[in-house]
């Protein structure tokens, strides 16, 4: 009998699952659940249908509409949506279990629609026991009467109590309920003829599970963890022996791991038959557990996407579009991280929409006491959305530095000076101060060179060699030219400026010490004087 009832049972979770085809019953008519009095018929109803299909296995899809009328009896608003469907199925076995052992009150002292109307009943307790049918007030069952929350959390403890009871006389003597042949079934994997060779304390139950499941659960979740260990230790030595530039490898472990929770679900639920709070926490946990190997997987991917997109764009490490790239991969990547965290917190019932509010609030206090750092953050985005300057240019502050721009970050920027010093300023200070940027909006800087020549000298040659050392120095540029101007008849000496352009700022002062260097040489072969200021004193006697 208990080989059969298993199979039975099989057939019907298996064809529960299966989509509904044409049956005996109108598919789409709810259970009648307008008053405590038509909620228990219905569901008494239901699964004496129900277990009259099984046992004959005449019509499995008929069986499945009848177990499914039976499931919409109960209130299960406060299950989470990943228990739902296991906590559905067993509530209706252990309540029917519960029924067969208890002395029923007569449908005639259960109150009906029109006591609901007169005497404004809210809620049915059933003689005797701490089962009750109550009026739902919000939701899409609202008005309906259904087996309370309260009452489908502690139906596996009624159950407990009330198992070692025999059925009802009205049920004949060989009634046999299902629920038992349910919670130490197994799946297609595991064959009837293995459990009937298993000594009789592998089948004892415990905690809602036999021995056997017990066994079965704790030797999948070694396997599992020994392929993990095994996986993570060969990925490390591939790691060691070939290291690539965006390591696609390292999304292999999240993906392992979150396998490796779908293969213990299935073999526990479909397989072992794992039920009640057992598995209630075996999901929560597995669900933790696949949860943290998709986020750490979107972390992973996120990297790799930022560094497929800074290397396919050639951007320098240290600019600040590489630094921008980085801060919105993140953002991007721990927004996906915050969205999967709070579908899943929602899916298993935890109330996140609490733990995020009290989050923000002290996010506020944070933010208040790090202001500095939120000024310097913001001011990096200044810097990103303005450009005054980048990797590279060559810049002096307002308050006097002056050197090459090495890195923009989003808190700081790094100048290095002429004499090799790295200075790091915070961006709040820069955006707040002045910048020039000798490197903008051209490369190359102008320089000035002032010369003085003696009296008399010939102002065409002189203007001419000027040029010429200029276009000769490979550290000036051709573009713009050179040129010389007669600025002023000095005191002493005609007051010359040669203007020429340094390929960078930073070979200004190279530049000035070579054309210095070559106009003294050359003025020395032209024998051009350059006069040294004099004066003429007369000293004239009291005299006249």
């Amino acid at each position: 009998m208990t080989s059969y009832l298993n199979k039975i049972l099989l057939l019907l979770l298996i064809f529960w699952s299966l989509p509904a085809q044409a049956s005996n019953i109108f598919p789409l008519e709810p259970p009648d659940t307008s008053s405590p009095r038509a909620t228990l018929n219905s569901f008494i109803y239901y699964t004496d249908e129900l277990y009259a299909e099984a046992t004959t296995a005449s019509n499995m899809e008929l069986a499945k509409e009848f177990l499914q009328r039976a499931e919409r009896c109960f209130d299960l608003s406060e299950v989470p949506p990943t228990m739902q469907s296991s906590v559905r199925l067993e509530s209706v076995l252990r309540l029917r279990e519960i029924l067969d052992r208890i002395e029923l009150p007569l449908l005639e002292d259960v109150p009906d629609k029109n006591d609901v109307k007169t005497q404004g009943v809210v809620k049915w307790r059933i003689p005797h026991t701490e089962i009750f049918i109550g009026k739902v007030e919000k939701g899409p069952r609202m008005g309906s009467f259904l087996f309370t929350p309260q009452t489908v959390e502690r139906l596996e403890d009624f159950y407990n109590e009330v198992k070692h009871i025999s059925y009802r006389a009205d049920k004949g003597e060989n009634y046999i309920g299902f629920y038992e042949q349910y919670i130490y079934s197994s799946g297609w994997m595991i064959p009837d003829g293995f459990l009937k060779k298993l000594p009789e304390w592998m089948l004892t139950g415990y905690y809602g599970q036999a021995i056997w499941q017990w066994l079965g659960l704790l030797l999948i979740i070694l396997i599992c963890s020994a392929l993990l260990w095994i996986i993570v230790i060969l990925h490390r030595r591939h790691v060691q022996v070939k290291e690539t530039k965006f390591m696609l490898s390292r999304l292999f472990l999240p993906v392992c791991g979150m396998l490796a929770c779908v293969f213990v679900k299935y073999f526990a639920v479909e397989q072992i038959n794992i039920t009640g709070d057992v598995l209630a926490y075996l999901t929560v946990f597995l669900g933790f557990c696949f949860s943290v190997s998709a986020g750490l997987g979107i972390i992973v991917a996120g990297d790799i996407i930022m560094r497929a997109i800074i290397a396919s764009s050639k951007i320098k490490e240290e600019a600040l579009d590489a630094d921008v790239i980085k801060l919105v991969c993140r953002l991007v990547t721990f927004s996906l991280v915050f969205a999967l965290f709070y579908r899943v917190g929602a899916y298993f019932g935890i109330p996140v929409t609490a733990i995020f509010a009290s989050a923000g609030i002290a996010g506020v206090a944070v933010a208040l006491a790090a202001r500095e750092t939120l000024a310097n953050f913001f001011g990096g985005v200044s810097i990103f959305l303005d450009r005054p300057f980048r990797a590279g240019d060559y810049v002096v502050l307002s308050s006097g530095e002056r050197g090459e721009v090495k890195a923009v970050g989003m808190r700081s920027t790094r100048l290095q000076t002429r004499d090799d010093v790295m200075i790091t300023i915070p961006n709040s200070v820069i955006t707040n101060g002045k910048v020039v940027n000798q490197s903008m909006p051209q490369s190359s800087f102008r320089i000035r060179v002032k010369i003085g020549v003696a009296y008399g000298s010939d102002i065409d040659q002189l203007e001419d060699i000027l040029v010429e050392i200029a276009n000769n120095n490979s550290l000036a540029v051709p573009y713009p030219e050179p040129r010389v101007r007669f600025r002023s008849f000095g005191d002493s000496a005609l007051e010359f400026e040669l203007l020429c352009w340094a390929k960078r700022p930073h070979d200004r002062g190279r530049l000035i010490h070579q054309l210095n260097s070559a106009i003294y040489k050359r003025f020395n072969e032209e024998k051009i004087s350059i006069p040294f200021p004099q004066r003429d004193v007369y000293i004239h006697s009291g005299q006249d």
